[in-house]
């Protein structure tokens, strides 16, 4: 059965058990995870396991640890499900490639003017964020008039010909070897404004931001907020942002972005968005964002359909998240990233689709990545991840269409379990190491029953405080090749809907060495919340 395919929920999806009376022959067979003593070897493990499932063969008779018509399980071969997984991957390696981006300058001197700012004018939609905390006030304050905008049209500008156009300090000064922005800057669809080499730093008593339309690009550059300890006349403390409409490009290469953003709409840090008032035509706004820092910002990157290229960057100490996308076609690819205080470090969701592949991620709050009501494809790949506050990998509310792939992946230590998933359908966890948590280290739980199939194979699961694998409300399952490291204590291996099958499936994936398809009519479900 292909992971992809369509998911159909079968009408006897609703009936719920307690596992009790189902799992009474079965429950007796225990071999648990002690975390003060060494672990087992696999081979070590094999014999202890075995000879357990034995003393049950020989209790229920000769058939009962063979795939037959009394049992939901059937033998796959293993040569047939790569090939059928190959295809798959390639498939969804196609539907989930991000393109080159490549940024064409304008052409020509930019234009350089100032516009009056209005909150509710026809045509004022570009400065929606400074609607709320009274930013409006604050600028006012400032200039000591109607608030005015810097406005780059028509072609390209560097900084520091900015600086000499305008000739004004009180608009753009220098400061510290750099510059110091005290106006809202907007740069028109036809225009660019290129930091290279330089500093810009924003100031935030001024109620200064950068609104994008056009392309922004920093290179060898910093984006800065600056505070001089003034009291702010906004509502609540505020920190300079950088807006990007939809149609605009941001390039940010070998660049540094500090003390930005804060928690409030389309303002958290570098933010994308599509205004009600653009038209459905006007292209996603585009991101090259390459070897660079984040540093103490609400939210590194906070986009929403968008068309980005993230990699090989650094983001440490977030308010929120690192990244937050929703709707956005992503590649992340190769960031470290550590110290997402009071969230995740990573959240996908909506119509997203990519791929997340070979980044590191410590210390976060919460999870390190979550993936929520998501309706797309997506590649979690060769990622590490490390001491996570909540769970390495939390999963929830997936369409049927969404084709999930978690591969390859090493999660350590994680407080609660390291991968945690409601609501899912397809989804394939293969080849993963999961290591130190003294919760599940596999843990799917459905309040609706989904169809499949959850495949999990080939993963390497060690020093677990709880069962191995617990799942709930999936219909079907493909299992084999499962690596559990355990010591002999008191401790399943698989639990929830798996546990009256877990002597069999053991026996066949552990002893016989065989790929096996568990299709099950009835599955028990999570409580619905609420």
């Amino acid at each position: 059965m292909s992971w992809l395919g369509n998911c159909m929920v079968r009408p006897e999806a609703s009936w719920v058990t307690t596992a009790r009376s189902a799992a009474t022959s079965a429950s007796s067979i225990r071999i648990s995870t002690d975390l003060r003593a060494p672990s087992m070897s696999l081979s070590s493990f094999k014999r202890s396991a075995l000879g357990l499932f034995g003393g049950l063969a020989l209790a229920l008779g000769s058939g009962a640890l063979q795939a037959d018509s009394r049992l939901p399980l059937v033998v796959l071969d293993s040569a047939d499900q790569q090939g059928q997984l190959s295809e798959q991957r390639a498939r969804l390696e196609a539907a989930t490639a991000v393109p080159e981006l490549a940024f064409r300058t304008p052409a020509g001197r930019a234009e350089v003017s100032l516009l009056t700012m209005y909150s509710a004018q026809q045509g004022s939609w570009p400065f929606e964020p400074f609607v709320h905390n009274g930013l409006f006030r604050a600028i006012a304050g400032y200039q000591n008039q109607h608030p005015r905008a810097v406005v780059i049209q028509g072609g390209s500008i560097s900084l520091q010909q900015l600086h000499a156009q305008l000739n004004n300090e009180r608009i753009l000064s220098r400061h510290e070897g750099g510059y110091l922005l005290h106006y809202p800057l907007m740069i028109d669809p036809d225009a660019a404004l290129l930091i290279e080499g330089t500093q810009l730093h924003l100031h935030s008593y001024s109620g200064t931001a950068l609104i994008n339309r056009g392309l922004l690009s920093l290179r060898q550059a910093s984006l800065i907020g600056y505070s001089d300890g003034r009291p702010h006349a906004t509502d609540r403390p505020y920190r300079p942002f950088l807006m990007n409409w939809a149609g605009s490009r941001l390039r940010i290469e070998d660049s540094q972005l500090e003390r930005l953003g804060y928690n409030e709409h389309l303002s958290r840090g570098v933010t994308s968005a599509r205004s009600t008032q653009q038209a459905a035509s006007v292209a996603p706004v585009q991101m090259l964002i390459s070897g660079s820092r984040f540093e103490d910002m609400s939210v590194g990157l906070d986009l929403t359909q968008t068309l980005a290229r993230v990699t090989g960057n650094h983001f440490s100490d977030m308010q929120q998240y690192a990244l937050d996308a929703s709707g956005s076609r992503l590649l992340v690819k190769g960031n470290r990233i550590e110290d997402v205080r009071n969230i995740s470090a990573i959240r996908v969701s909506g119509r997203s689709l990519g791929r997340l592949e070979n980044n590191r991620i410590f210390r976060a709050s919460k999870s390190a990545i979550e993936l929520s009501a998501l309706d797309g494809n997506l590649i979690v790949r060769d990622n590490q991840i490390g001491a996570s506050a909540g769970y390495g990998l939390l999963l929830r509310d997936m369409t049927p269409a969404t084709g999930l792939l978690i591969e390859d992946n090493l999660i350590g230590n994680s407080r609660l379990s390291a991968i945690d998933g409601a609501g899912l359908h397809q989804v394939s966890i293969i080849g993963n190491r999961i290591i130190g948590t003294p919760e599940y280290a596999i843990s799917i739980r459905n309040s609706e029953a989904g169809s499949g199939p959850l495949r999990l194979t080939g993963n390497h699961l060690e020093r677990i405080g709880k069962a191995m694998i617990r799942v709930q409300g999936m219909h079907n399952l493909v299992l084999g090749a499962n690596d559990y490291r355990a010591n002999p204590v008191q401790q399943n291996l698989l639990i929830g809907d798996l546990l009256p099958f877990q002597a069999p499936l053991l026996d066949m994936t552990l002893r016989q060495g065989r790929l096996v398809e568990l299709e099950l009519e009835r599955v028990s479900l999570l409580p619905a919340e609420g």
